[in-house]
């Protein structure tokens, strides 16, 4: 009777083994033809004019987290990502494709410590961005979106990114 049931335990492992390998991750929601449409990402994250030294860094700190993490968020939606630094880049009869900008607003890192010690969201770290997608020099939609998170501030840009990615697919 032991064998027995080690057998069925065994054969019911390599089953859900065999069955969890096999998955595959299907065609992109945006697109089953497989053509992947491009986008032009414009991300501002302000002037450091405007801002403090320790401001702008962490600024600059989203900026390049957002870079690595959009284009895969973009990727599963059909889209073709291209960053661009100016918004000059984006015209002319070479590149047809719609322009995203991404500002950030607001930006609040939010207090590690306080995460730590008191918890129940003290301390937590919160981003504000506004976003507008146009095309051919005309504005298709603009929003605004925000989130905070009282866990690691990485969490707040694949959040946004993650709604950013949906909207623009939904838009274009």
């Amino acid at each position: 009777m032991m064998i027995r049931s080690l057998v069925y335990v065994s054969l019911l492992s390599v089953l859900c083994f065999v069955s969890s390998a096999c998955r595959s991750a299907g065609p992109a929601q945006g697109g089953g033809s497989g053509i992947r449409q491009s986008l032009d990402v414009l991300i501002e994250e302000g002037s450091g004019a405007e801002l403090t030294d320790k401001q702008y860094g962490l600024r600059r700190e989203l900026r390049t987290y957002m870079e690595r993490d959009l284009p895969r968020r973009l990727s599963r939606q059909g889209l073709e990502m291209r960053l661009i630094t100016s918004p000059t880049q984006n015209t002319g009869a070479a590149t047809d494709a719609p322009l995203l900008i991404i500002r950030y607003e607001a930006y609040n890192p939010g207090s590690s410590a306080a995460r730590m010690w008191v918890g129940y969201g003290a301390g937590a770290a919160s981003l504000d961005i506004s976003m507008t997608l146009g095309k051919g020099g005309k504005v298709i939609e603009t929003w605004k979106d925000g989130c905070g998170t009282s866990q690691h501030w990485s969490r707040i840009i694949n959040t946004l990114d993650d709604r950013l990615s949906k909207k623009v697919r939904t838009l274009l």
